[in-house]
């Protein structure tokens, strides 16, 4: 469900960023085997030394409303979305590597991005992997709700708020018509609710289950399960700024206490992999496989703590949001920790207010000291490492002011990350349920 309003520049809520994508489109698309597909664009290309990338847009494409996609709309989308006084969720991914001036128009159907420096991963950047990067009219509309103007497939038919957003296919695409005339998302507050309502065959897909809900849907006639792995996980943070985390050792005491085989048994019945306590998934070619997984060791952590002058350990509070594997994570890191003393207090509140205003002074999930955070897949880690891990990170809910902050991970179907000089993350695999026809 969205958190709240609905805004294609400032939305950060899973809910409201799949509704988005309904109607919306990316110059390119990133597919399941991270391979970067043309949609808007239909090619691209970088300088020498990676520091320029040109991009051809793709002609005759239109708005739900019949204006044409110009070129002049694709360059104020973007200046929108890297502009830091905007506010944009996209600065997550362009901050420190896109500016405003750097976004130029070549000619009617070229985009010319000039970054701030070489970076060779960028048309991920441009495409779906950053979720607000949707190409919008220069105009934004005031009240974009009112008719979720886009590019694509699909466009507005009704929508109500906390319940239901309809969508029936546009005669004027560009690209091949969908399948169906019309989709309906229905809104629920919880996964039970929503596998109650697929139960009772009043919507024919559920998305983003968890393990634990998947294992409840097994026995059910006439369903099919899509599986398949992603780079989703839930980041735990630990503020580096305020006690008793700014002391390393109780940070890598927090990371030794947690049992990640049981979380990968007991949290995703298995279906996942340790990222061993780095943003780099399985999934990544990238990723160093011969680096040894980190286990629990209870000793040492308690060694750790008697060290750094907590010999009866503490009490802290955890803040996150009610949903997906969250709450059982929580359990579960509760339990872990109270075997070497410390006391976590467990606050749960709705996504839209964890995440406020995804800003430092508004927002929970950025001010608590420690905090679980869902990160959605994306194509290659640059976003992880830039965004959360760099100490000038827009979402370095750590607030280490180095480069490479601390944290640990551990991972849920579809979610799960954590940071700290001890960090250990399980990677699951994404699934979702659908009827058979």
């Amino acid at each position: 469900m969205p958190a709240g309003k609905i805004d294609p520049v400032t939305v950060a809520d899973e809910g409201g960023l799949c509704v988005l994508g309904q109607t919306g489109e990316y110059l390119c698309w990133a597919d399941q085997n991270l391979i970067l597909r043309p949609m808007l664009a239909t090619g691209w290309e970088a300088s020498e030394d990676v520091r320029v990338w040109t991009f051809r847009l793709r002609p005759g494409v239109r708005f739900h409303n019949g204006q044409p996609m110009t070129i002049d709309d694709v360059v104020a989308t973007f200046r929108r979305l890297c502009d830091p006084e905007v506010g944009s969720n996209a600065l997550s991914a362009y901050r420190g590597v896109l500016t405003p001036e750097g976004v130029q128009a070549v000619d009617e159907q070229t985009i010319r991005f000039e970054l701030e420096r070489p970076f060779s991963n960028f048309p991920y950047l441009v495409s779906s992997d950053t979720y607000n990067a949707v190409i919008m009219p220069a105009e934004l509309p005031a009240d974009y709700e009112a008719s979720f103007i886009g590019t694509g497939p699909f466009r507005l038919k009704e929508f109500q708020p906390r319940v239901k957003a309809v969508f029936v296919r546009n005669p004027d695409y560009w690209g091949a018509p969908p399948g169906p005339d019309e989709i309906e998302l229905r809104f629920y507050e919880d996964e039970s609710a929503r596998l109650v309502a697929f139960q009772g065959r009043e919507v024919d897909v559920i998305a983003r289950v968890t393990a634990l809900g998947a294992e409840s849907l097994a026995t059910v006639p006439d369903l099919e399960l899509i599986e398949f792995s992603s780079a989703t996980h839930l980041q735990i943070h630990m503020r580096t700024d305020l006690e008793p985390f700014t002391d390393r050792r109780v940070r890598q005491a927090m990371a030794l206490a947690l049992d990640r085989q049981g979380i990968l048994r007991g949290l995703l019945l298995g279906k996942g992999d340790l990222g061993n306590d780095s943003p780099f998934a399985p999934v990544y070619p990238s990723t160093d496989r011969t680096v040894p997984q980190r286990q629990q060791d209870l000793e040492q952590a308690r060694r750790l703590l008697t060290e750094a002058g907590y010999p009866n350990g503490f009490t802290v509070k955890l803040v996150s949001w009610r949903g997906i594997e969250i709450p059982d994570l929580a359990a579960i890191m509760q339990q872990n920790v109270r075997q070497i003393g410390i006391t976590l207090e467990i606050e749960l509140t709705d996504p839209g207010t964890y995440y406020g205003k995804a800003v430092f002074g508004e927002s929970p999930w950025l001010d608590s000291i420690l905090g679980i955070t869902d990160y959605g897949h994306r194509g290659n880690p640059d976003t992880y490492l830039r965004a959360s891990l760099r100490g000038d990170g827009v979402w370095n809910a750590t607030s280490s002011k180095m480069s490479g902050t601390t944290g640990w991970s551990t991972s849920t179907p579809l979610r799960s990350t954590c940071r700290s000089s001890g960090r250990s993350r399980a990677r699951s695999k994404s699934c979702c349920w659908r009827r058979r026809r």
